[in-house]
Protein backbone atom coordinates (compact mmCIF):
# COMPACT_ATOMS: atom_id res chain seq x y z
CA UNK A 1 0.00 0.00 0.00
CA UNK A 2 1.25 3.72 -0.88
CA UNK A 3 1.20 6.84 1.26
CA UNK A 4 -1.56 8.49 -0.54
CA UNK A 5 -3.92 4.87 0.25
CA UNK A 6 -2.84 4.94 4.40
CA UNK A 7 -3.75 8.90 4.63
CA UNK A 8 -7.08 7.64 2.92
CA UNK A 9 -7.71 5.32 5.61
CA UNK A 10 -6.73 7.45 7.94
CA UNK A 11 -8.80 10.12 7.02
CA UNK A 12 -11.87 7.97 7.34
CA UNK A 13 -10.97 6.99 10.44
CA UNK A 14 -10.74 11.01 11.50
CA UNK A 15 -13.84 11.25 9.93
CA UNK A 16 -15.37 8.54 12.04
CA UNK A 17 -14.07 9.83 14.87
CA UNK A 18 -15.59 13.36 14.72
CA UNK A 19 -18.94 11.65 14.90
CA UNK A 20 -17.81 9.77 17.78
CA UNK A 21 -20.39 6.74 18.92
CA UNK A 22 -19.16 4.08 21.53
CA UNK A 23 -20.52 1.39 19.00
CA UNK A 24 -18.08 2.98 16.16
CA UNK A 25 -15.05 2.53 18.43
CA UNK A 26 -13.83 -0.72 17.42
CA UNK A 27 -13.62 0.38 13.44
CA UNK A 28 -11.84 3.65 14.37
CA UNK A 29 -9.16 1.29 16.16
CA UNK A 30 -9.24 -1.06 13.21
CA UNK A 31 -8.56 2.14 10.48
CA UNK A 32 -5.88 3.44 12.82
CA UNK A 33 -3.95 -0.25 12.92
CA UNK A 34 -4.15 -0.21 9.40
CA UNK A 35 -3.13 3.25 8.39
CA UNK A 36 -0.21 3.00 11.29
CA UNK A 37 0.48 -0.85 9.45
CA UNK A 38 2.07 1.45 6.95
CA UNK A 39 4.19 4.09 8.97
CA UNK A 40 1.66 6.71 8.80
CA UNK A 41 2.85 9.14 11.19
CA UNK A 42 -0.48 10.34 12.15
CA UNK A 43 -1.83 7.01 12.68
CA UNK A 44 0.88 5.69 14.48
CA UNK A 45 0.76 9.20 16.73
CA UNK A 46 -3.17 8.41 17.26
CA UNK A 47 -3.17 4.75 17.93
CA UNK A 48 -0.16 5.45 20.48
CA UNK A 49 -2.50 7.70 22.20
CA UNK A 50 -5.28 5.11 22.24
CA UNK A 51 -3.16 2.54 23.55
CA UNK A 52 -1.60 5.12 26.10
CA UNK A 53 -5.06 5.78 27.71
CA UNK A 54 -6.88 2.13 26.83
CA UNK A 55 -9.30 3.33 24.33
CA UNK A 56 -10.97 0.47 22.33
CA UNK A 57 -8.35 -2.47 23.97
CA UNK A 58 -6.39 -2.42 27.24
CA UNK A 59 -3.88 0.45 28.26
CA UNK A 60 -0.58 -0.72 26.96
CA UNK A 61 2.45 1.79 27.40
CA UNK A 62 4.64 -0.26 25.81
CA UNK A 63 2.67 -0.05 22.68
CA UNK A 64 2.13 3.39 23.09
CA UNK A 65 6.42 3.84 23.22
CA UNK A 66 6.91 2.03 20.16
CA UNK A 67 4.30 3.81 18.17
CA UNK A 68 5.32 6.95 19.02
CA UNK A 69 8.80 6.00 18.24
CA UNK A 70 7.58 5.18 14.43
CA UNK A 71 5.41 8.25 14.58
CA UNK A 72 8.56 10.54 15.99
CA UNK A 73 10.45 8.52 13.23
CA UNK A 74 8.33 9.88 10.34
CA UNK A 75 8.74 13.45 11.12
CA UNK A 76 5.91 13.77 14.02
CA UNK A 77 6.86 16.58 16.73
CA UNK A 78 4.43 15.83 19.03
CA UNK A 79 5.37 12.06 19.02
CA UNK A 80 8.86 13.28 20.36
CA UNK A 81 7.44 14.90 23.04
CA UNK A 82 5.62 12.18 23.90
CA UNK A 83 8.07 9.42 23.82
CA UNK A 84 10.49 12.16 26.00
CA UNK A 85 7.71 12.52 28.39
CA UNK A 86 7.83 8.54 28.68
CA UNK A 87 11.36 7.91 28.92
CA UNK A 88 11.21 10.59 31.82
CA UNK A 89 8.86 9.07 33.70
CA UNK A 90 9.56 4.79 33.00
CA UNK A 91 6.27 4.68 31.39
CA UNK A 92 6.13 1.72 28.86
CA UNK A 93 10.04 2.10 28.68
CA UNK A 94 13.05 2.07 31.36
CA UNK A 95 13.01 4.87 32.44
CA UNK A 96 16.17 6.88 30.69
CA UNK A 97 16.51 10.74 31.49
CA UNK A 98 19.66 11.18 28.98
CA UNK A 99 17.32 9.62 26.20
CA UNK A 100 14.37 11.90 27.49
CA UNK A 101 17.01 14.97 27.08
CA UNK A 102 18.01 14.21 23.91
CA UNK A 103 14.47 13.74 22.71
CA UNK A 104 13.29 17.43 23.72
CA UNK A 105 16.60 18.47 22.30
CA UNK A 106 15.75 17.06 18.65
CA UNK A 107 12.03 18.07 19.41
CA UNK A 108 13.38 21.90 19.92
CA UNK A 109 15.38 22.13 17.43
CA UNK A 110 12.17 21.33 14.89
CA UNK A 111 10.36 24.22 16.61
CA UNK A 112 8.30 22.70 19.39
CA UNK A 113 7.69 25.26 21.68
CA UNK A 114 6.44 23.10 24.37
CA UNK A 115 10.44 21.00 24.26
CA UNK A 116 12.27 24.56 24.80
CA UNK A 117 10.34 24.90 27.97
CA UNK A 118 11.34 21.17 28.87
CA UNK A 119 14.63 21.39 27.91
CA UNK A 120 14.67 24.39 30.42
CA UNK A 121 12.99 22.15 32.98
CA UNK A 122 16.07 19.49 32.69
CA UNK A 123 18.84 21.64 32.93
CA UNK A 124 17.36 23.42 35.27
CA UNK A 125 17.48 20.28 37.66
CA UNK A 126 20.07 18.14 35.79
CA UNK A 127 17.84 15.85 34.19
CA UNK A 128 19.95 13.80 31.83
CA UNK A 129 22.65 17.11 31.75
CA UNK A 130 24.26 18.57 33.91
CA UNK A 131 22.32 21.82 36.35
CA UNK A 132 22.61 24.59 34.00
CA UNK A 133 20.95 26.88 35.39
CA UNK A 134 22.13 29.96 32.40
CA UNK A 135 20.94 27.16 29.90
CA UNK A 136 17.90 26.80 31.25
CA UNK A 137 16.81 30.22 31.69
CA UNK A 138 18.15 30.64 27.94
CA UNK A 139 15.55 27.63 27.01
CA UNK A 140 12.52 28.78 29.17
CA UNK A 141 13.35 32.44 27.55
CA UNK A 142 12.82 30.94 24.22
CA UNK A 143 9.55 29.31 25.46
CA UNK A 144 8.12 32.56 26.81
CA UNK A 145 9.10 34.45 23.35
CA UNK A 146 6.72 31.84 21.84
CA UNK A 147 3.81 32.24 23.89
CA UNK A 148 4.24 29.06 26.06
CA UNK A 149 1.34 29.53 28.27
CA UNK A 150 3.80 27.66 31.86
CA UNK A 151 6.83 29.48 30.75
CA UNK A 152 5.40 32.85 30.50
CA UNK A 153 3.25 32.17 34.37
CA UNK A 154 6.63 30.66 35.95
CA UNK A 155 8.59 34.03 34.54
CA UNK A 156 5.76 35.94 36.81
CA UNK A 157 6.12 33.77 40.08
CA UNK A 158 10.53 33.09 40.16
CA UNK A 159 13.11 32.27 38.15
CA UNK A 160 12.15 28.26 37.85
CA UNK A 161 9.76 25.90 36.34
CA UNK A 162 7.01 25.59 38.64
CA UNK A 163 6.79 21.85 37.78
CA UNK A 164 9.39 19.59 39.65
CA UNK A 165 10.87 16.63 38.87
CA UNK A 166 9.95 13.10 40.31
CA UNK A 167 11.04 13.04 43.97
CA UNK A 168 13.92 10.26 43.59
CA UNK A 169 15.19 12.93 41.07
CA UNK A 170 15.48 15.70 43.50
CA UNK A 171 17.23 13.39 45.68
CA UNK A 172 19.80 12.01 43.34
CA UNK A 173 20.60 15.10 42.21
CA UNK A 174 20.88 16.83 45.95
CA UNK A 175 23.77 13.85 46.86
Amino acid sequence: MNEAAASAIYLRALRLAGVYREDSVGRILTLLEEAAAFDHPEACFELANWRQLGIGAARDEAAAVALWERAFAGGHAEAGLRLANAYERGAGVERNDCRAFLLYEQCALAGSVSAYYELGRCKYYGLGTNVDRAGAAAAFAQARRCGHAEALCDAAESDGPRRMPLPEVIVATRA
